[in-house]
């Protein structure tokens, strides 16, 4: 048998074997036949599909680069070439692809629909709108497309139009991976809680050993209050994944819930240990340290999650709020500050904010953080209230009789605001005393004149 022969054997063989799903096998012919003639462009793309299906899409993407390096206009090449480019977080990269594939065919679809998912995660959803009624000028009923567009509108909160999409893709495709799963963002996203476990548990019968649905899952039945049928999915996950991460980390958080504080602990040591950059697992351990009045551990897992570079919104205003607590107030500002370069409308943030200002004296820009979020939130009582407390400490008590009269509207049984009351009367009275002397003086002055 010649050396041709012997390749183009192994090719089918491997074409065999792909189909029935025995990846690793296929990948050994591949290569065995690459080795043997390795001027086959096609053969690089099957090799790069056969990486993608054991989610190897680093490796892919050098597979489908070599087929490119011998048919440079291979449309599915550039295609595949772009999507992995998508995967591994190179958007601009596999905007490059994309645009290639548009100047060789502009008829090919799936270099406008799989150029949604990189203007979306580059947050430019205009262009991924675009993307998408070009698509379907060549195929109206593309389930790729309309799963693409609905991450984009999901990514905006426009949840029904979303959901809408989703809905079509499984009216076209019953089976497409993960649509339900999405759809289970959309109702999880409007509070509508049996409709987002329904639908993951639907993900779950299609492809039960998917992890991210299985946390998905987890953490949902924990908002849900259900938290043993929660561990369940994270154990679940465990028997999959022994070392995953996130099913340890929010194992923990059960335990701590329950008070078993030496499991928590344990839990959030493995994270840490397998993953030192975990987001919340510091702060959860600082939290545990603050409340057993452990001062010194607590100030230093607090500190170690302030220092990481990627933490999220929720963990940044719970750190903040914990080192307020422990009297830390540069530290909560620049949590808080934290917050607020992502996004300036964090009612939250700014409340914070106000908080660590007005408490380290900095009553200037205290109440300016408090008038912020009096414009975003005007019914904010705490707001009102600080804003009383600031102006009370400058004796400004015009400004903080007005305000507080304002949280009084709100809250009118409040005790904290009962006893702010009580403060001003008894210091305006005092101030009121203190400069009667002065005050008559000068009314006699007047009078004898």
């Amino acid at each position: 048998m010649s050396d041709w022969q012997e390749a183009e054997r192994r090719i089918e063989r491997a074409h065999d074997l792909y189909e029935r799903g025995k990846w690793e096998e296929a990948l050994f012919e591949l290569k065995r036949a690459i080795e043997i003639n390795p001027h086959m462009g096609a053969w690089y793309f099957n090799l790069g599909l056969t990486l993608d299906m054991m989610e190897r899409h680093e490796e892919a993407l050098d597979a489908y680069q070599r087929a490119l390096e011998i048919d440079a206009q291979d449309v599915e090449s550039l295609t595949a070439a772009g999507t992995d480019c998508n995967r591994l977080e190179r958007y601009r990269e596999a905007l490059r692809y994309f645009e290639r594939v548009e100047a060789i065919d502009p008829n090919y679809e799936s270099g406008y629909c799989n150029r949604i998912v990189a203007y979306t995660e580059l947050g430019d959803h205009d262009r991924a709108e675009e993307m998408f009624y070009i698509a379907r000028q060549y195929k109206e009923k593309c389930p790729v497309c309309l799963y693409n567009i609905g991450v984009s509108l999901f990514a905006r909160g426009r949840y029904d139009r979303a959901l809408w999409c989703w809905q079509q893709v499984l009216e076209i495709d019953a089976d497409y991976p993960q649509v339900h799963a999405r759809i289970a963002d959309v109702y999880w996203a409007k509070s509508q809680h049996a409709e987002a476990r329904r639908h993951l548990m639907e993900e779950l019968r299609s492809d039960p050993g998917n992890i991210d649905t299985l946390l998905d899952l987890g953490e949902l039945l924990m908002e849900m209050g259900h938290n043993g049928l929660a561990a369940e999915k994270f154990r679940q996950v465990l028997d999959l994944e022994p070392d995953d991460s996130t099913a340890h980390f929010q194992l923990g958080v059960l335990a701590q819930l329950e008070g078993d504080i030496r499991l928590a602990l344990d839990r959030f040591k493995f994270v840490l240990r397998h993953d030192p950059h975990f987001v919340g697992a510091h702060l959860r351990m600082a939290q545990i340290y603050h409340r057993a009045k452990n001062r010194s551990e607590a100030l230093y897992h607090a500190n170690c999650e302030l220092a990481q570079p990627e933490i999220d919104d929720q963990t940044l205003l719970e750190l903040g709020s914990l080192h307020i607590d422990m009297g830390q107030l540069e530290a909560a500002k620049l949590a808080m500050r934290r917050v607020l370069q992502n996004s300036d409308v964090n009612v939250d943030a700014h409340h914070g904010l106000a908080v660590a200002c007005l408490i380290s004296g900095d009553l200037d820009m205290g109440i300016e953080e408090c008038r912020k979020t009096l414009r975003l939130q005007p019914k904010h009582a705490l707001a009102m209230s600080n804003l009383a407390m600031a102006y009370l400490n400058r004796h400004d008590y015009a400004r903080a009789r007005y305000w507080l009269n304002e949280a009084l509207d709100i809250a009118p049984e409040d005790h904290q605001l009962r006893q702010i009351a009580r403060r001003m009367r008894y210091e305006s009275l005092v101030h009121h005393l203190r400069y009667l002397p002065i005050n008559l003086a000068r009314w006699l002055r007047r009078r004898l004149k």
